[in-house]
């Protein structure tokens, strides 16, 4: 009798163990889905206009860059129409790099690009992407063109929310190096 008691004490507290276990499984994977929803970090809404209003305005260690149709530093006319490398990029430093942004849009730039701003962004983003703009029929060919010429660009994905308007966001992150 007292062998089926012990046994069955035994059964409950491995019963017990599983069941903390699967909790916890459950847990992490709750955490993750709610960190990254699709691929995009979540927030509140006021992060997310923060984000925004980050993204949009001028800050500490970058500067807005609006480009003058006259000072493009190729020296070559606009791209022809059609051509993915007419499709306006805006590009933002997702790292603690000081000045990535300026000098991937420098280089972008000396490519054949046309960056209309450049910027810091605070955001959870997992790899340097060319964020597009679903609505605009050229904005993913272009998003992957000008990842086909700069390969440091991952991922090519639909923009999210919090991202500035423009039919091609570049967001990189610290792996991200212009060469």
């Amino acid at each position: 009798m007292a062998r089926q008691v012990a046994r069955r004490h035994q059964r409950e507290r491995i019963a017990g163990i599983v069941v903390v276990c699967l909790g916890l499984a459950v847990l992490a994977v709750a955490i993750v889905a709610l960190r990254e929803p699709n691929g995009h970090t979540a927030g509140s809404a006021s992060e997310a206009s923060n984000v925004a209003q980050q993204s949009q305005s001028p800050s500490n260690t970058e500067t807005t860059h609006p480009v003058d149709p006259g000072s493009e530093s190729s020296g070559s006319s606009s791209p022809p129409a059609g051509d993915p490398k007419s499709v306006p990029l805006i590009v933002l430093n997702n790292s603690v790099v000081a000045g990535l942004a300026k000098q991937a849009a420098e280089q972008f730039e000396n490519g054949g690009w046309t960056v209309t701003h450049y910027d810091n962004l605070q955001n959870t983003i997992i790899s340097t992407c060319a964020y597009f703009d679903p609505a605009d029929p050229t904005a993913k060919a272009a998003a992957k063109a000008l990842q086909r010429q700069f390969p440091g660009i991952v991922r090519v994905e639909p923009k999210f929310p919090e991202l500035p308007s423009g039919p091609v966001v570049v967001v990189l992150t610290g792996e991200y190096s212009p060469t």
